[in-house]
């Protein structure tokens, strides 16, 4: 009987853990869900004065080098529209959207003396299209390029307190701990 009751206590604060732990990771990933990984292209077709802003020309021609617009010159303007792969990414949601964030793995939990309990974790981008890998649109888009360049390494972490229920309640959105530029 000691033997049985010396094992419950034993795998018991594992169980809890284990939930608790749980309980960490499905609030994280709800507040990932949250955050939309876009370009912030939202209407076609672009057009420009042809010789100028050389800022939305890279861009442009970024996404012309992925495959995802064409762009010819007329009347003195330069016009990017849309190829039939630009309009399936499109489509789905009204700008070029590369995936979500997901928790890859929790690397470290601690609870501070006021009781906030920092969560640290990696992540990766779930539906990761092949436009987004394109070395082009990398370079013309940093933050698509900092958070592919982090997939699997860099860390993020979530503060979380208790509510009088004793569930974890996240206070903030993640936040980015590593940075790579």
């Amino acid at each position: 009987m000691k033997l049985i009751t010396g094992i419950l206590f034993f795998f018991l604060p594992l169980s809890c853990y284990a939930e608790r732990k749980s309980q960490y990771l499905e609030l994280i990933q709800q507040s990932l869900n949250q955050q939309s990984l876009c370009l912030g292209e939202k209407q076609w077709p672009v057009s420009i004065r042809t010789g100028t802003d050389r800022w939305i020309n890279a861009k442009m021609e970024a996404l012309v080098d992925a495959g995802l617009i064409t762009s010819h010159v007329k009347a003195g303007r330069k016009i990017w529209e849309l190829t039939p792969y630009g309009q399936s990414s499109f489509i789905k949601h009204h700008d070029f959207c590369y995936g979500t964030l997901r928790v890859k793995t929790l690397k470290a939990i601690s609870t501070d003396k006021t009781g906030a309990t920092y969560v640290t974790f990696t992540y990766y981008i779930h539906a990761l299209p092949a436009w987004a890998k394109n070395h082009s649109v990398r370079v013309a888009n940093t933050d698509l390029d900092n958070l592919v360049m982090g997939i699997n390494s860099v860390r993020y972490q979530a503060l979380f307190d208790t509510n009088k229920q004793g569930k974890p309640h996240l206070i903030s959105e993640p936040e980015q701990l590593d940075l790579l530029y």
